[in-house]
């Protein structure tokens, strides 16, 4: 008999890739959200926002609704082939779960999302969310062409963003313009740099004929690609934010770092490093406001 032990280390393990990607970024995103509700134009009742107890709830939801998406994309069959090469000590692949005890999981998992999104005030990112998760992995959405695969990340990243901060400011506050026009503008730097992710997961994809970017286009454009873009969303995302030349020096580093790394360091392993790296960037990109 499976202890709980066993239980919760199974579920650790649906979402521990994606802690760098989801997880922190988007807690950084939500931390934000609440200490800068002047630059976000935010009109909040003052016994509805008065402290960072929020922060707590803001990690729940993300959590419940990043474990939702795992368990859905993991337990397809293409997934399961391509964990097998990439990340085999995945719940499915080391067989610690059959893909229909995954499905199970999923029926409670899915309207438990829901309810914790309705009680923390960010149900329609989590239902927006279960939308692009049916859309990229059991209509094939990610499988399409690399442009709508990096166009369904960056609406499934800026969702978590919404509501991340959605549940930081709480039921009560009213958002104005200008944190639509932030995510969305977030959502253009994702979108046209995200495919730095299928670098490292190049065989994988393979197994699985999966459409990314580098199996159509091929490694030296990818890079390009990723290296002339970071270095402009470095310089655009602080002007954007109208900072004064020192608040332009973290980004610009960081992002130039990534650019010349992707260009130079050409292996697997050095990718995967370049792709963690990357999420910190968005981390940095997140703090700016």
């Amino acid at each position: 008999k499976r202890s709980m032990g066993y239980h919760f280390r199974t579920i650790w393990l649906f979402a521990k890739s994606d802690l760098k990607t989801v997880v922190f970024p988007q807690t950084i995103f939500g931390c934000v959200a609440l200490l800068s509700r002047g630059a976000f134009q935010l009109h909040v009742t003052a016994e509805s926002f008065n402290s960072l107890s929020r922060i707590p709830l803001v990690i729940v939801w993300i959590w419940f609704n990043l474990l939702g998406e795992a368990i859905a994309n993991q337990r397809l069959p293409e997934s399961i082939i391509e964990d097998t090469i990439n990340k085999p000590w995945r719940p499915l692949p080391s067989k610690r779960l059959t893909p229909d005890e995954a499905r199970h999981l999923l029926l409670w998992i899915l309207p438990a999302i829901y309810l914790v999104g309705r009680i923390f005030g960010a149900s329609d990112s989590s239902v927006a969310l279960m939308v692009l998760s049916y859309m990229y992995n059991d209509l094939g959405g990610a499988n399409e062409n690399w442009l709508f695969r990096n166009a369904l990340n960056a609406c499934g990243l800026s969702f978590f963003s919404l509501g991340a901060a959605q549940v930081a400011w709480g039921p009560r506050a009213t958002p104005g313009k200008t944190v639509y026009a932030w995510i969305a503008t977030l959502a253009a730097v994702i979108s046209s740099t995200i495919q730095v992710q299928d670098l490292p997961d190049i065989e994988g994809d393979r197994a699985r004929s999966r459409k990314t970017m580098p199996l159509i286009y091929g490694d030296i454009l990818v890079r390009w690609s990723v290296g002339i873009a970071t270095l402009f969303w470095s310089f655009y995302c602080p002007y954007y934010w109208s900072l004064h030349l020192l608040g332009y020096i973290p980004s610009v580093f960081f992002g130039s770092f990534i650019a010349v790394r992707v260009l130079l360091e050409r292996n697997s392993e050095a990718d995967a490093v370049t792709w963690k790296l990357w999420c910190a960037w968005m981390g940095l990109l997140y703090l700016l406001p």
